[in-house]
């Protein structure tokens, strides 16, 4: 059985195949491969009478980075099938040609499918056009929470300053992933509202949020954080382990006592974390020299 590059031809010829799902397994192989003479195959199959195949052609072809398939890919993007349109908008994103931002951003104004369009979010925050920064601000409102997590992504990735405000009205977002992914992004993107913006997040009603937050928090190593995180360590056993973390990445003397006191109650996996951080702490500060790290 041959694999890899010496069976490209033969997975080409299976492109043919009647069954759908032989047609199917070749483009995904090819995809895998890589190799250059199956794009034009490829393209091909974007207009196979089967949508799963033609999906998987537009996966394929993304993957491969394949630049010879942008024009049919943004061809694509008007498939009858919204999962189609996702698997050539996302194609065309990790190809990056600047020539399909104008294109992905028609298609997004449509308003088709939420299958489609969170794949055209996605691949405008791959191109990181700054064209796409009001567009994407819009679509924050978005009533599908795949849509907005992605708007929120690929403003972040893109890291104009324009979103920030945005962004952080966004941070009360109903769905806890999309409050996280905004949050990365407001980090990203910097700015004097960013502490703040995460102080806000200690008190989120997802833990993984909080958690996040905390971890940011950490490691920008803003000194305004440290009661904020205290009151983390001491009441927050969901996300003490984080705290005990991001105390010790900020090295505040302040922090010293309030990790000893945990470091007596704690289980034995943070215990690990407060003593590194108070160990981390006493370095930092000659005044804390010559004090345990237990508190003894």
């Amino acid at each position: 059985m041959e694999i890899g590059a010496p069976a490209v031809p033969r997975l080409i010829e299976t492109l043919q195949d009647r069954n759908k799902y032989v047609r199917w397994g070749a483009a995904e192989a090819l995809g895998k491969i890589g190799d250059e003479r199956a794009v034009a195959p490829l393209i091909r199959v974007l207009n196979d009478p089967d949508k799963d195949v033609r999906w998987k052609a537009a996966i394929s072809l993304g993957g491969m980075q394949a630049s010879g398939a942008v024009c049919a890919l943004i061809r694509a993007l008007r498939d009858e099938d919204p999962d189609v349109r996702w698997g050539a908008a996302t194609g065309l994103g990790e190809i990056g040609d600047p020539r399909a931002v104008e294109y992905l951003l028609d298609a997004l104004e449509e308003k088709d499918g939420p299958d489609g369009r969170d794949g055209i979010v996605f691949a405008l925050g791959e191109l990181g056009d700054r064209q796409a920064v009001a567009p994407l601000i819009t679509a924050l409102d978005d009533p599908n929470y795949e849509i907005r997590f992605e708007a929120a992504k690929a403003l972040g990735k893109i890291g104009d300053p324009e979103a920030q405000k945005p962004l952080i009205a966004h941070l009360r977002d109903r769905s806890w992933e999309v409050r996280l992914v905004t949050a990365e992004a407001v980090v990203r993107i910097g700015g004097a509202d960013v502490i703040e913006s995460l102080l806000a997040l200690l008190t989120d009603d997802a833990s993984d949020v909080r958690r996040a937050a905390v971890e940011m928090l950490g490691e920008i190593g803003e000194s305004r954080a440290v009661e904020p995180l205290v009151a983390v360590l001491r009441h927050d056993e969901k996300c003490r382990y984080e705290a005990a973390e991001a105390l010790g990445k900020i090295g505040d003397a302040r922090a010293f006592a309030p990790l000893q006191q945990v470091y007596e109650f704690c289980d034995p996996c943070v215990r690990v974390a407060v003593l590194n951080s108070l160990t981390a702490i006493r370095m930092k500060n000659r005044s804390l020299a010559d004090l345990s790290v237990s508190g003894q």
